[in-house]
């Protein structure tokens, strides 16, 4: 994904993209890596999730 995307490292930021300058071919494939971010996100989600209900357990 990082082929589309503009990183600042620093900040944990992505800089916005000029959608208007990519082939259709390259928005699919855009759109496809971002489908699988968000797959990765929502894991990474549920695994915090999953760790604060575990921690909750301890704590009542």
């Amino acid at each position: 994904m990082t082929d589309f995307l503009e990183i600042n490292e620093k900040e944990k930021t992505i800089k916005s993209l000029n959608l208007e300058d990519l082939s259709i071919e390259n928005l699919k494939q855009y759109i496809f890596e971002l489908q699988e971010e968000i797959k990765r996100v929502k894991e990474e989600i549920n695994l915090k999730e999953s760790s604060i209900n575990e921690a909750k357990k301890y704590f009542k």
